[in-house]
């Protein structure tokens, strides 16, 4: 029996083996990830300027296999490039706060993850956030650690409290003091303290709409805005006592020099170039004052002849201006906020940076690239001007993982590959001009494949289709339609929901036209499936002109329209319109348009059914679909998309190719533990 026993375990470590060995680099969408260690570091390009980090979050705080601690070529890639990172979640207090503890500060054990990666590769690192309103267990503000709504306890942290529930005043000041005290000892005691080199002591406490223009938090709430005094005096105070009790851990004399480890005190912040939000932040910086002559609270580590402002008490290093960009925004006007931040702190930080795109199609990489390089190019002359600019932090490694994946805001693509972006912050850094073009930046031309069904894109985004983002627009002389999705009216078969375009109109002349100037001149075969009450259903070609190209009869159901034809050349725009002879509503589903590669036949087109033909005896359009099944398990998120490409392009469909390999490794998987459960069976029998 126990032979039996250790065979069938044999058989399933040797499954386990296959799965994590066979297919090294494949990433959770089938495709594997780029060799990244030839890329060029932005860290020693920018070396004489600032540090250049990336946010990042580890695979077991969320038990995301997407994140980027605990993925050995996400971990590769940061550590080639950045030589800063800063945690996304892991040190917030959320993670970090622990009511049994004494200091009420207990770490996270995926903090310690980055923490220790941070030190064994020799990144510096950010620690983000001590104080902030989000992201913080509500029961912090209650007593007895019970927070309660309607006498229920909750852990909403954003419920309304039970005012007989809320912490005193005090109490709430000593837990703040205890907490950041904790976290600080923390740092110091276990030898990171020569590792972290910033830390955002309060983030995101602006609301200009308010009267003072700061955000009624809790912390705001119970303490009064004094509390982001108390929050930077606590830090100084923490920093200052930790640095000479472990002193001799880093061996450094406590008399002595400790500026190594001395992190720097960082107010945080979003939208910080706003003009409205620069005054606020100035203010409670350097005009009010909390603690003149000390009268609030003394101590030892206020600065001699200090004005009882947070700057004016030495007890602020640096401000942190987020960055959250698009790529229409005014470089200059976030490089004038960054200078008027300089003249009131020591140094400055760029902490969250990342650049959505607001242009959509084959030319929005050019865009974001050059946003950058301006971006880069601005901090670099702000620098050379005086500006003490000592770190810029994108705020993510890949797209995918972006809070704002939708916008594809960061430097690389889901399987590591540099997008035009990270050119762009190259080049900057090189002092180069930039020189991509708008050929050199789009796309590979693909045909188009959208069934409006929700998928993962060429990003490794999850996502749904909008009509913009499929591609199709509103057309009318005088009338529009509504164009949007509509789920469980569909022609795509096999779909758990089932989604169509909807064009809905009042009016013969409300139509809808789908984008295809990226074909100008290539002969293409389009093909549509129409559902409509009218009659007849006609598609022709816009550009600038509307010539008709083909009507078919429509029989009430889904009707196949479908025809080959060129695209004339050197157009600025082109679209395929649809018309009826009605004004009966359109529902558009499984759209293709398949370009005729060099050598090769055009696509075949589908003829449309007379109206005695039944339905099942229309032929399914010859677009490519492989791997369509993969999208059908996807959530619906709220995001948009770019158009998903066939996969008839010239290139290696690495994605595919990958899964047709997992579905074996699986299958053989499943055989083996299928085998060994049944020898464990067995064995347990006898």
């Amino acid at each position: 029996m126990k032979k039996r026993t250790t065979r069938a375990v044999s058989f399933l470590l040797a499954l386990t083996l296959i799965i994590s060995i066979a297919v090294p680099g494949l990433t959770a969408f089938g495709a594997t990830y780029e060799d990244t260690s030839e890329y060029e570091s932005l860290a020693k390009v920018y070396k004489d300027y600032f540090k250049v980090g990336a946010a990042c979050e580890s695979v077991n705080n969320f038990h995301n296999p997407k994140l980027e601690i605990g993925t050995p070529e996400k971990e590769a890639l940061i550590a080639q490039v950045f030589n800063s990172i800063t945690s996304g979640n892991e040190l917030k207090p959320a993670y970090n706060f622990n009511k049994t503890s004494e200091t009420l500060f207990k770490i996270n054990p995926a903090g310690k993850e980055m923490l220790d990666y941070a030190e064994a590769n020799g990144i510096a690192m950010r620690f983000h956030v001590l104080l902030w309103h989000s992201q913080v267990n509500i029961n912090f503000f209650a007593k007895d650690f019970n927070a309660t709504v309607n006498g229920v306890a909750t852990t909403n942290e954003n419920a309304e409290l039970d005012p007989e529930c809320i912490v005193e005043r005090d109490v709430l000041i000593d837990r703040m003091r205890s907490y950041i005290y904790g976290a600080l000892e923390y740092i110091y005691a276990n030898g990171y303290a020569d590792t972290i080199y910033s830390i955002d002591v309060v983030n995101e406490a602006v609301d200009e709409g308010k009267d003072d223009g700061l955000r009624r938090s809790w912390w705001y709430r119970i303490i009064g805005p004094e509390f982001l005094y108390y929050a930077f005096l606590f830090a100084r105070e923490a920093e200052v006592k930790y640095s000479k009790e472990y002193a001799a851990d880093y061996g450094l004399d406590p008399n002595g020099d400790l500026s190594s480890i001395l992190p720097k005190l960082y107010y945080n912040d979003y939208n910080e170039w706003f003009p409205a939000r620069v005054s606020v932040v100035t203010d409670f910086l350097t005009n009010r004052n909390w603690n003149k002559d000390q009268q609030m609270i003394k101590s030892s580590v206020i600065k001699a002849g200090g004005d009882g402002t947070i700057a004016g008490d030495g007890l602020i290093d640096g401000i942190g201006m987020q960055g959250h960009l698009s790529d229409n925004n005014n470089v200059e006007q976030y490089i004038n906020a960054m200078r008027q931040y300089d003249a009131i702190v020591d140094e400055v930080q760029v902490t969250e940076l990342d650049v959505k795109c607001t242009h959509r199609g084959d030319n929005q990489w050019y865009y974001q690239a050059l946003f950058y390089y301006d971006l880069f190019k601005a901090m670099v002359e702000a620098v050379k001007d005086g500006v003490n600019l000592t770190a810029v932090t994108i705020w993510g490694l890949t797209d995918d993982c972006s809070w704002i994946s939708d916008g594809y805001p960061l430097l690389f693509t889901y399987n590591l590959k540099r997008k035009p972006a990270y050119y762009g912050v190259l080049m900057a850094g090189k002092g180069e001009e930039f020189n991509l073009t708008l050929a050199e930046t789009l796309t590979e031309l693909k045909d188009v494949d959208v069934d409006f069904e929700p998928y993962v894109d060429d990003m490794g985004v999850k996502t749904t289709y909008t009509a913009e983002t499929a591609g199709f627009y509103k057309r009318g002389t005088g009338h529009m339609p509504s164009l949007r999705l509509m789920a469980l009216i569909n022609h795509t078969p096999d779909q758990k929901v089932g989604y169509s375009l909807l064009c809905e109109r009042s009016e013969q002349d409300a139509t809808c036209m789908l984008d295809i100037s990226k074909f100008s001149g290539k002969n293409v075969t389009f093909t549509s499936y129409v559902k409509t009450e009218d009659t007849e259903i006609t598609v022709g070609l816009s550009t600038g002109e509307d010539t008709a190209l083909k009507t078919v009869k429509s029989n009430g159901d889904w009707t196949p329209v479908s025809i080959n034809f060129d695209v004339p050349e050197k157009l600025s725009s082109a679209y395929i319109y649809f018309e009826t002879n009605g004004s009966a509503d359109m529902y558009i589903d499984d759209v293709s348009v398949i370009f005729t590669k060099d050598g090769e036949e055009p696509a075949p087109v589908i003829e449309s059914p007379t109206v005695d033909e039944p339905d099942a005896e229309i032929t399914e359009a010859p677009t490519d679909k492989s791997g369509s099944d993969d999208y059908t398990d996807v959530e619906v998120p709220g995001s948009t998309s770019t158009v998903k490409p066939a996969s008839s392009s010239s290139e290696p469909n690495n994605k595919t190719s990958g899964i047709i390999i997992a579905i074996i490794l699986i299958a053989f998987g499943s055989a083996l533990t299928g085998y060994g459960i049944y020898i464990i069976a067995k064995s347990k029998k006898g």
